[in-house]
């Protein structure tokens, strides 16, 4: 009985292992068929779905006044699946679709035969034909034979592209900058971070034929960029482009530029920079205005007068003598342009002598440099500003303290050489003065507008809170007042507001040897001189020397110009002058962004659907960009306002 029971639990033993080992086999297979089938859904996985960053729509970059600077548009790119496309249907309208492409873009209808025949033979399902069109040219392309078919017979496929455009283009391109992921420059450079907002991601299925069908739902939803607005007046923009333009194609200049700063506030409101490429025309390829630092020249003077002034080295009535124009000074010979004599400090700024401003800084700091040079410092001449746009240098001075000071290098500081520095650092000092002794860091931003309505404002920021004295701030605007009404800049004297200011003519690369001698004019100022509303700096790079070189009369009637068209906008009296009245003419070269003719107007398009406005649009003779789908919530040209055959309007669309 024992023998049987120990012989039935050994076999029950023996059972148990056999289905233990059983069943760890099954689970091994089932294990083995689960990571097969994982694996293969992970491949098919892989193969047919993608997680896709979408961008999100960037911010406009606006003027002050609301003009736009800079947008996002859509435009359009056709593909074709020659693969679709039926043999008859191709062999019978092969023809009539390549005479309709010919007409559109301008080729020989055999060269678009050949084109798609190699692709049909290649059975290419994504084949490039043309990209960047706007609506009304993708409404049209999609309407030839063989394409009106659609995508499915036709082979026809559509994509769309969000592009940025510069509204303003060649007038501030290169103050409005860019931002091509790798470089950045200008205002779209700096402030990309608020303008690009947050991409989303969202899952895409393949649906063969090279397409990826998006799904409905975002993994994570897009954030729309902020709007930029600059400090930037468009009308002012304008008017200094045009004037500068047409001064430098009069004197054949190499380059030149200008700003406009706002005395209150420190807001740039105009900043241009112009180039003349080999084909003679000029173009803006580079911030002169931020990036060029040079010797200033003459302008220069204000600066160290001022300092002479504010360390009681001398007084405005002071005299220093200065010869028949020749003096030589320790190993160096300066000269004037001619003989004045004995002057006053004040004469000294006035007829602009070179001689007066060194023998005067040299008696007052020659024995203390580093004196002079700490009132640099101060007035924040000797660093850079920290402005927002990318690009700024630093200046480039000499010190007591370096080992190739000598003592002639403060003389010949003291009247612009020797040392390098850019136009916006002379235009803020000048804007110091203007203001009343509170230099003010340039601004460039208003304010931004998130797209959740937040608005962040910007403030002027200060640099130096007090310059000088109110006594020494006074006296120098007299003196520069008195520049412009008696000395080197009294061509551009008006009776009808007060204009301050000081020429500068300064020789460039002077250390070349065999080449004649070029030289840079400028002009920086500011008006109406009692009650300063805008500084200005204009700059002209190697004027034609059979032109003219000096900054009274190649730089200063720019200044002039621009002066005029503010003036000419100002709700204030003033006396119906001929120089006033024809300012629009003179800056008759200007393009524009807005336009104030006679004719019809543009209709109220909020709400209504893009789909139905745009060709009504563009049969009004308007050139229509966009971005976005569904109903417009955005136009650039107001409801009501006039326009003209051609012009250009931006619309955003939302659904």
């Amino acid at each position: 009985m024992i023998r049987n029971r120990k012989y039935m639990l050994v076999r029950a033993y023996m059972v148990a292992v056999g289905i233990l080992v059983i069943a760890l086999g099954v689970l091994y297979s089932m294990a083995k068929i689960q990571i097969a089938e994982g694996s293969e859904l992970d491949e098919f996985a892989e193969n047919n779905f993608r997680l896709k960053s979408e961008p999100s729509k960037r911010g406009n970059l606006y003027a002050s006044g609301g003009d736009l600077l800079a947008t996002t548009i859509t435009v359009h790119n056709i593909y074709v699946d020659m693969a679709t496309i039926d043999d008859k249907l191709f062999e019978s309208q092969l023809g009539a679709l390549s005479d309709s492409l010919s007409v559109m873009f301008d080729k020989p209808a055999s060269y678009f035969q050949e084109k798609l025949k190699t692709e049909k033979k290649k059975g290419n399902r994504y084949m490039t034909l043309i990209k960047g069109l706007d609506y009304k040219d993708y409404q049209r392309i999609k309407s030839f034979p063989i394409f009106n078919k659609g995508q499915n017979k036709g082979g026809f496929i559509h994509e769309t592209e969000s592009r940025r455009e510069l509204v303003l283009d060649d007038v501030g391109r290169r103050t409005i900058g860019y931002d091509t992921g790798d470089r950045k420059s200008g205002l779209e450079g700096a402030y990309s971070k608020d303008l690009s907002g947050v991409e989303g991601k969202r899952w895409e299925q393949f649906m063969g034929r090279g397409q990826w069908r998006p799904s409905k739902s975002w993994e994570q939803e897009p954030v729309n960029g902020s709007d930029v607005y600059t400090t930037i007046d468009a009308g002012m923009q304008i008017a200094a482009f045009s004037a500068l333009q047409d001064q430098l194609i009069q004197y054949e200049a190499e380059y030149g530029c200008v700003a406009v700063m706002e005395v209150a506030t420190g807001k740039i409101r105009a900043i241009v920079n112009l180039k003349r490429g080999e084909d003679g025309t000029y173009t803006d390829v580079y911030n002169y205005v931020v990036a060029d630092r040079a010797e200033p020249g003459s302008t220069f003077k204000t600066v160290s007068l001022l300092s002479g002034l504010e360390n009681e080295k001398f007084k405005a009535d002071d005299t220093v003598e200065t010869g028949n124009g020749r003096y030589r000074l320790y190993n160096k010979v300066i000269s004037d342009t001619h003989g004045n004599g004995t002057l006053t400090v004040e004469q000294v700024l006035i007829k602009s002598s070179n001689i007066g401003t060194a023998k005067l800084i040299n008696a007052g700091f020659g024995s203390n440099p580093q004196q002079y040079f700490d009132q640099l410092s101060k007035w924040n001449l000797t660093k850079k500003m920290g402005i927002d746009i990318e690009g700024e240098t630093a200046p480039v001075f000499h010190k007591p303290t370096d080992s190739d000071w000598s003592n002639i290098t403060l003389p010949v500081m003291s009247y612009g050489y020797g040392f390098q520095i850019t136009p916006l650092q002379i235009l803020t000092f000048y804007n110091g003065i203007a203001n009343k002794g509170r230099m003010l860091k340039p601004l460039f931003i208003d304010k931004i507008e998130k797209y959740d309505g937040t608005v962040v404002n910007f403030k002027p920021q200060v640099l130096v809170d007090k310059m000088a004295s109110d006594q020494n701030i006074a006296t120098i605007t007299e003196m520069l007042r008195k520049a412009v009404s008696e000395g080197t800049a009294k061509n551009i004297f008006t009776e009808h507001y007060e204009i301050a200011g000081k020429t500068g003519t300064a020789r460039v690369e002077y250390w070349v040897k065999d080449q004649p001698i070029r030289y840079r004019a400028s002009f920086a100022g500011f008006f109406p001189a009692d009650d300063p509303k805008y500084t200005c700096i204009v700059v002209v790079h190697k004027p034609s020397n059979n032109k003219g070189i000096y900054g009274g009369t190649v730089t200063a009637p720019v200044f002039k110009k621009i002066a005029d068209w503010v003036y000419s906008r100002t709700p204030i009296k003033v006396p119906n002058t001929p120089e006033l009245v024809n300012v629009e003419k003179e800056i008759k070269s200007a393009p524009s962004i807005r336009y104030n003719g006679e004719g019809s107007r543009i209709p109220n398009l909020i709400g209504k659907s893009g789909e139905n406005v745009i060709p009504v649009l563009e049969n009004m003779g308007l050139d229509v960009r966009y971005d976005g789908l569904g109903k417009v919530t955005g136009q650039s040209i107001p409801a009501g306002t006039p326009f003209r055959k051609g012009q250009t309007i931006y619309l955003t669309l939302e659904s």
